[in-house]
């Protein structure tokens, strides 16, 4: 599963190394959908628990504390959502009673003073800070000797707007852990690129906070090696070898353009259709655009939630359908216009709406360019939908 991904997982064993040692390190794993933030996640959360060991550091054992973001949580729901995670983690445990009833303790202050701080004015949201910081710090205290500290991951962290300030909430409770002499709490957050402006236009300094650990696509020689893994696997369980020629190699590699669940898509659909023990050009093909074939699965995994549930207007489909054209290549402004005839107004409203929702990207450094994320997306969209279409298509082989 972590082919190409060694370096980042030696960097969260020394996360969570330098963290039970007294010296918290936080850090947020950024990248695109599809390139396996969450997968990272589970593995840190199953080598902090202590289910596996880790690459270079032994076992561990962190009490985790695993959040999840929707796109309406706001301040009070970040740390309502913490506090009650920290609740479960502490149940699970029946060695944790002490740590039980800290965060009992904050959650019944939550309780007895909700209309005060569901106001979010200045005041509320200290006292909201305070009282979960003060649940971290009992809690840690009662797990001494016990468990190696507290780590919490937020996945999703991109999904809030900035107004939910989730940078301010980072870098002030991180900070009253570390007055408090709390130094084995650690905080991770995973998201799309889209996370670090909304830390940055929350509190300023908040990114010194994370140390970053930016997932890039898998390079070629990475991409073979998850599929010769794969083929492995399928031997070592089905007890027979299928083989794979190089070009079908070469075609799985470039279709999922190097993001770790698109290779596993093609190439898991690329087997299904062999019925030769050789995977050839032809069955990633068919496994690739047959029905309910590759595309079809990551489309309604990845693409029709972009596409159709978050876009309610034909026109911002047009700018997309208009993109897709040119891959994941930038295009410039006048282009999307004239292929689309759109009227300036509308146009700047689609393009300012669709990179507010990480739907399509701007060039860094440049105005009136802008790119779909991956040409994944754009295939998908050339091939499975339709000027005129509303609702998500229906696959045909």
């Amino acid at each position: 599963m972590f082919s190409g991904r060694v370096e980042e997982l030696l960097s969260l064993d020394k996360i969570l190394f330098q963290t039970k040692n007294g010296n918290p390190q936080h850090f947020a794993i950024v990248g695109d959908r599809g390139i396996g933030k969450s997968s990272l996640l589970f593995y840190l959360d199953s080598v902090a628990k202590g289910s596996i060991e880790s690459l270079s550091a032994g076992t561990f054992r962190f009490l985790t504390v695993n959040v999840e973001f929707e796109p309406a949580t706001d301040y009070s729901e970040i740390v309502r959502k913490v506090g009650k995670a920290l609740q479960r983690g502490a149940a699970s445990v029946q060695t944790t009673k002490a740590v039980a009833t800290a965060v009992w303790d904050f959650l019944k202050r939550w309780e007895v003073a909700g209309v005060k701080y569901t106001t979010a004015q200045a005041s509320s949201k200290s006292e909201m800070l305070e009282d979960l910081a003060d649940a971290l710090i009992r809690s840690s205290e009662a797990l001494t000797g016990t468990f190696d500290g507290i780590l919490i991951l937020i996945d999703e962290a991109d999904k809030p707007d900035s107004t939910a300030h989730l940078g301010e909430f980072a870098k002030l409770l991180t900070e009253r852990l570390s007055k408090a002499g709390c130094n084995n709490v650690g905080l991770g957050l995973a998201g799309l690129p889209a996370l670090l402006p909304k830390l940055r236009r929350s509190h300023e300094s908040s990114l010194r906070v994370f140390e970053m650990l930016t997932l890039a696509p898998l390079l070629p020689d990475e991409r073979i090696a998850v599929i010769s893994k794969g083929l492995d696997a399928a031997e070592e369980r089905n007890g027979y070898r299928v083989t794979i020629e190089p070009a079908a190699e070469q075609l799985i590699s470039m279709l999922s353009e190097g993001y770790p669940h698109f290779i596993q898509q093609f190439a898991y659909c690329s087997f299904e259709a062999d019925t030769d023990n050789t995977i050839d050009v032809g069955d990633v093909s068919r496994g690739a655009f047959g029905e309910n074939g590759a595309f079809t699965q990551l489309g309604v995994k990845y693409f029709e939630g972009l596409y159709f549930d978050q876009i309610s207007s034909t026109e911002y489909r047009r700018v997309l359908r208009a993109m897709a054209q040119h891959g994941d290549g930038w295009v410039k402004r006048s282009a999307i216009q004239e292929a689309t005839g759109l009227k300036a107004s509308t146009l700047n409203n689609a393009l300012n709406a669709l990179k507010k929702r990480d739907i399509i990207q701007g060039k860094p450094g440049r105005t009136g360019e802008y790119r779909l994320p991956s040409n994944t997306f754009a295939v998908w969209i050339r091939g499975f939908t339709s000027d005129d279409a509303d609702q998500p298509p229906l696959a045909t082989d």
